[in-house]
């Protein structure tokens, strides 16, 4: 039993380049300076190549967004509720047999789930189906913001 891994196609390419390219290629790889590629990058695309930041700009950057609080949720319960039906309407609309968007196997199944999700919370946030107005004229003491909510003990 023999295994065969799949090609490399990075080495794929570089074998079907022309001789000379190839060579001029690895030529200016093995003699570039560590930044040099950035530059190079920077050149090809035509915009000046941006500095790199330090390492302690980057940990500064990781400790500060580890300290910002949870982002909120989205809207009132009800809101959220109507965002939910209407994500699992939209999840039985999608198709089921479409590998080519959504992908195969879990993954696919996954990336649908996400889409209707997404999809649901940007219809009840639109103004949805009027589940959630509903529920707040049939619970307005639940609909109400929570500095104006009077207790009834």
């Amino acid at each position: 039993m023999s295994v065969q891994p799949p090609s490399d196609i990075v080495l794929d390419v570089a074998r079907a380049a022309e001789p000379g390219r190839y060579q001029a290629a690895v030529t200016k790889l093995t003699q570039a300076s560590p930044g040099s590629f950035a530059d190079a990058l920077g050149l090809a695309s035509g915009a000046p190549a941006a500095a790199q930041p330090s390492p302690d700009t980057v940990l500064t950057r990781f400790r500060t967004a580890a300290t910002l609080p949870a982002p909120r949720a989205k809207g009132t319960p009800a809101q959220q509720f109507e965002a939910f039906v209407l994500q699992t309407f939209v999840e039985s609309m999608l198709p089921h047999g479409a590998a080519a968007v959504f992908g195969k196997g879990n993954a696919g199944s996954i990336w649908r789930s996400m889409l209707a999700e997404q999809l649901g919370a940007q219809l009840a946030k639109s103004g949805g189906i009027g589940i959630a107005r509903m529920i707040d004229a049939a619970h307005p003491e639940v609909a109400a913001p929570p500095g104006t909510r009077t207790s009834t003990a």
